[in-house]
């Protein structure tokens, strides 16, 4: 049984937890900030999956604010009346003998926060889905554009180009099957339990009603099913780019974003998995097999705080990995220039064989001519 925070630990861990997530949530802050002015200044990251980079830094922002929420909700908990005053509750409500950490004490507050949890957890899923089924999709290479272009001109290669309907979609339909799937909270108050401190555990609820069959639903719909899409996908971008490099053109910009966007997955499958524990335990218990025995290593204020933690994995891998971010300019991939003045060296060499041999075929159209001619 989850006890109130300051009763199960002393005054210093509380407050650790605390200063961490403070420190963290500012790093993260600073860090995913500095990715919108990247894409902003290089119009060489202008396409969708580079929006959808921002669109994971922006929603790796509201993670950090729902975390820290929760973490005020925990320490607010422990001062009934001045819980009272920031109108969490009714006024005309007395909070005597009111288990504030029971999610039938503020229906309300509960409902905002699940929603937004399991918003922000399956957008996540469904962008790095649908990210790699449009990598899966395109070429598996940069295309070489047409030779008048002014900006091939100026950096010998050209911004890529998709068509206009291609971005919105990427961006608009994760967080709209996100809403959807999380619309039977407000309609159906299915609310769930949320910790980020020890013992501070809010929005509470029985145990026969933890495990539902909508929790079930959201783990399989939001979790199992993008995890499967993404995991098979990269096997596919992974033998794709095998068949790519043995053709001759191996690295460009698209392949070092195939390689962080699985640098990018596997953490979180992780991290989101551990979140996924008791649920796991529930139905293995269920089943009449032995369960996980992580749960008393990997609790779920450990899980939530290492995938706060992975709110820092985004800068990192794109500024370790995409040398386009780094450079806050206009200025193309070098592996893209390199392959680009590869393929113009070699259509160089092959201009004039192909001149001679046009050449020489008109002379014998000629001699053929005058022979029936004569």
């Amino acid at each position: 049984m989850d006890q109130v925070l300051s009763t199960k630990h002393s005054w210093y861990i509380e407050w650790a937890w605390v200063g961490g997530y403070s420190s963290l949530s500012t790093l993260v802050f600073i860090f995913n900030i500095l990715i919108f002015f990247s894409v902003g200044k290089n119009k060489f990251l202008h396409y969708s999956f580079h929006y959808v980079i921002v669109a994971l830094s922006l929603r790796n922002l509201l993670r950090v604010i729902l975390t820290l929420c929760l973490v005020f909700l925990a320490k607010l908990i422990q001062t009934p009346w001045l819980f009272k005053a920031t109108f969490l509750i009714p006024a005309n409500k007395s909070t005597d003998g009111l288990d504030l950490t029971q999610s039938a004490s503020m229906s309300l507050t509960c409902e905002v926060l699940s929603v937004w949890d399991h918003i922000l957890m399956t957008t996540l899923m469904f962008y790095l889905a649908g990210s790699s089924l449009y990598m899966f999709c395109r070429h598996p290479n940069p295309s070489i554009s047409d030779p008048s272009e002014t900006t091939l001109k100026l950096y010998g290669i050209v911004p890529v180009k998709e068509r206009s309907w291609v971005s919105p979609l990427l961006l608009l339909l994760p967080p709209l099957l996100a809403v959807f799937l999380c619309l039977p909270i407000p309609i159906l108050h299915e609310t769930h339990p949320m910790t980020a401190l020890p013992g501070g555990s809010v929005c509470n609820l029985h145990e026969s009603l933890k495990f539902n069959t909508y929790q079930s639903s959201v783990a399989i719909l939001g979790f199992l099913l993008p995890s499967a899409i993404v995991f098979c996908l990269m096997i596919g971008l992974s033998i794709r780019r095998c068949i790519s490099c043995s053709g001759g053109t191996c690295v460009s910009s698209f392949c070092k974003e195939e390689m962080s966007l699985a640098l990018l997955t596997l953490p979180y499958l992780a991290a989101y998995l551990a979140m996924y524990l008791p649920l796991l335990d529930h139905y293995l218990q269920k089943l009449d097999l032995p369960q996980t025995g992580l749960q008393p290593y990997i609790t779920p204020e450990i899980a939530r705080a290492v995938e706060m933690v992975l709110g820092l994995l985004l800068p990192a891998v794109v500024y370790s990995v995409l040398p386009g971010y780094s450079r806050f300019s206009s200025e193309p991939d070098a592996s893209d220039l390199r392959r680009s003045k590869k393929e113009s060296y070699n259509q160089a060499v092959t201009a004039p064989d192909s001149t001679r041999l046009s050449q020489e075929s008109l002379e014998l159209d000629c001699v053929i001519r005058n022979g029936y001619m004569s």
